[in-house]
């Protein structure tokens, strides 16, 4: 299985006209795609061409994340991914399920269970010696997109790793309201609307736009939300990711993921 030819198969269930066989033709990549990944050599590979598929390593590159969405005729996506972790014992390849966005910031997700969306960034902190991962990932929606904060720890094993992590000591991103201290963050906002939640080194922190709805009287009505030209910083401190709001960013920041191996046809920029 060549890189072309998962690009070829990848753009199939993408193309209008096979819009009635996608899920079908969907398998059939996610299938070649796993046989390309039981290949050792192949590990690191980013697969550039492939453009429905996002492939994100991080710096030390000790697992790799392979992420994807399937559009439906209805306007709504269904979520798949492979994690492969070369270093874990036994099996070394995992098939993710989408757990779904039903209380997602509480979720800490075990045996392969992920908020399904699109990773298009991973960033390494350290703490007293260890390292955390932490994912920025897109799961756009029929009326409203979702950007996460997530994380992953990948234990020894593949049957004891998880998403979600204990590393966020945030209550609130604006009007995203958390009851208890959240496993990973959420940003809403429509899906006619950009909005950056990335990385930015010279500004050492995550940058997010600062969501509003359109109206006051429609808080928490998330497909009526988009920046208001105010930015906050999420940094890293003492081993916990902390908020700083009405950051004062001087120069505005393009919105776009910071890695480009995100799918375009899908408006990554949201």
């Amino acid at each position: 299985m060549s890189e072309q030819r998962l690009a070829a198969l990848g753009q199939a269930y993408l193309l209008p006209q096979n819009a009635p066989q996608a899920d079908s033709l969907a398998e059939v990549f996610a299938d070649s795609l796993w046989a390309f990944i039981s290949i050792p050599s192949n590990y690191g590979e980013t697969l550039p061409s492939v453009r429905n598929l996002s492939v994100q390593l991080p710096d030390d590159q000790s697992f790799a994340l392979y992420t994807w969405a399937v559009p439906h005729e209805n306007g709504t996506f269904a979520f798949h991914g492979f994690l492969w972790n070369k270093n874990w014992k036994g099996q070394t390849r995992l098939v993710l399920e989408d757990y779904g966005t039903e209380d997602a910031p509480y979720r800490w997700l075990k045996g392969g269970q992920w908020v399904g969306s699109i990773c298009y960034d991973i960033l390494t902190t350290r703490h007293r010696g260890k390292k955390h991962y932490t994912l920025l990932t897109l799961r756009p929606g029929p009326t409203y997109n979702t950007k996460y904060i997530d994380a992953i720890e990948l234990d020894t094993r593949a049957d004891k790793m998880h998403f979600g992590s204990h590393i966020f000591n945030i209550r609130a991103t604006g009007d995203e309201k958390y009851q208890k201290r959240p496993y990973r963050l959420q940003f809403r906002y429509s899906n006619t609307l950009t909005a950056a939640v990335r990385y930015d080194r010279e500004h050492r922190g995550i940058i997010c736009d600062h969501l509003a709805p359109s109206q006051a009287e429609l808080k928490e009505r998330w497909f009526t939300y988009g920046p208001d030209f105010s930015y906050d910083r999420i940094h890293w401190n003492q081993g916990k990711w902390e908020i700083q709001e009405s950051y004062p960013l001087i120069r505005n920041l393009d919105v776009a993921p910071t890695n480009n191996r995100i799918p375009t046809n899908l408006d990554p920029d949201r």
